[in-house]
Formats: C-alpha cells, structure tokens, sequence
C-alpha cells in the first residue's frame, strides 16, 4: 500500500468518525479540507526528500540522469 493510500484512509476514516460524533457538516468540510491540504504536503515533502520521487524528465521527455545529486536536506 502506498502512502498516498494510507493517508486517503485515514482521511476516510476521520470524516467516518466526524460525522458519527455529530460534528456539524461545514466543521466537517473544513477539518477534511485541511486534512487534504496536510496530506498533499506530506505527498510533496516525501517526494522532495527522496521518498518516492519519479524520475525527472530531459527535455525530450527521456529520463535524465541524477547522478551525483543528493536529496534535499530539511531541517526539523
């Protein structure tokens, strides 16, 4: 299971347990939406850092290469 699955799930099961709770349907909106935007910067830091990032392409579209390049560094 990829990361991206693991995170939908969890954002599935938070709406699940949200609207169980009874919690109003525009607070539930807004929880998810920032649930969404969290889970895309954590897709885009994963890919940064080298967890899972494509290839790059050249500009003909072949794969170039990335020797001697290293991961980004980010500081905590």
């Amino acid at each position: 299971m990829t990361t991206a699955e693991r995170l939908s799930e969890r954002i599935d099961a938070l709406a699940a347990a949200l609207r169980e709770a009874g919690v109003a349907p525009d607070r539930v909106a807004s929880i998810l939406g920032t649930a969404a935007t969290a889970t895309m910067h954590a897709l885009v830091l994963e890919a940064l850092t080298g967890g899972g990032a494509p290839e790059p392409a050249g500009a003909g579209g072949e794969p170039r290469s990335t020797h001697g390049v290293r991961p980004m560094r980010i500081a905590a």
